[in-house]
């Protein structure tokens, strides 16, 4: 950038061009500033371990996680993770050991992993909602019509199950549009 900058606006920009900061970094620098302790850091940052560990469904079932210090006899702090479902909690207990271990490859041990239900039904929903979609919208009449006609082009032992694929595949993007 040979030219002088014109307008302290055009300077403010260059400079931010020339040294950009990732988010995360901005992020964890305002999360250190404010947590003095360091109890809000290591919770961020094991969050964030806990969702790059870990596959799709764990991510998109999960409300939040806790670190809890270590008690009594305990020499390493505890995990909870929270999840959207009481079945969800059963599946994710039942792995507890394949969650273990992949934390301890990225180097954070704990004496256990607990896995608990979310208490905040509108989380559960967010969640939900976020993997699956929003409720679908219902078919308008029309569109029902011409389900039918383009339906009845295919042999009859698969028209039933086309056309009730083709109607949720019509009501799903239906809500997607909306």
């Amino acid at each position: 950038m040979g030219a002088e900058a014109r307008s302290e606006l055009e300077r403010d920009l260059r400079r931010r061009e020339e040294s950009p900061a990732a988010v995360g970094d901005v992020f964890s620098s305002v999360i250190g500033a404010l947590d003095e302790g360091g109890r809000a850091r290591s919770t961020w940052s094991v969050g964030r371990a806990w969702y790059a560990v870990n596959g799709d469904i764990e991510r998109a079932h999960t409300t939040g996680v806790f670190v809890r210090e270590p008690a009594g006899r305990q020499s390493l702090p505890t995990l909870v993770v929270y999840v959207d479902s009481r079945s969800r909690a059963t599946d994710f207990n039942a792995n507890r050991e394949v969650y273990q271990a992949r934390l301890e490859r990225v180097g954070l041990h704990f004496e256990e992993i607990s896995f608990l239900p979310s208490n905040r039904p509108a989380a559960r929903t967010a969640i939900r909602e976020r993997a699956v979609g929003p409720a679908p919208a219902p078919l308008a009449p029309a569109d029902a019509e011409k389900i039918e006609r383009m339906s009845d082009q295919v042999p009859e032992r698969l028209r039933a199950s086309v056309s009730r694929a083709m109607r949720a595949t019509w009501e799903r993007s239906a809500s997607q549009d909306s």
